[in-house]
């Protein structure tokens, strides 16, 4: 097992928290976007976007049900770039959880 333990030891280091920590910035900038483009034009696209880079998680949920409610379906282009972040968070932390218990 010492060779498997290298193997996800090296691909967690180099690819995986990486990968999660570029794509978590990613995806926050894509939801200030995504909350630009759904406010109506106006000053309040301005405090929609600000609101947004401020608030994480939050804006995130927020973003997501006025993105579902604006596109009229819950599988939208934005919601389709959440569930792919949670799918990546989810395999980083099972990898991750595998790798404590190889190591006893």
């Amino acid at each position: 097992m010492p060779g498997a333990k290298k193997s996800i030891d090296a691909f967690l280091a180099n690819i995986g928290y990486p990968l999660l920590f570029m794509s978590a910035i990613g995806l926050h900038f894509f939801t200030a976007f995504t909350a630009y483009n759904l406010v109506a034009p106006g000053g309040w696209r301005y405090v929609a976007t600000a609101a947004a880079l401020a608030y994480v998680a939050i804006a995130e949920a927020v973003v997501a049900y006025y993105a579902w409610r604006d596109s009229g379906s819950m599988i939208n282009g934005y919601s389709v770039w959440i569930l792919a972040w949670v799918f990546l968070l989810i395999v980083v932390l099972g990898l991750a959880t595998i790798h404590k218990r190889m190591r006893g």
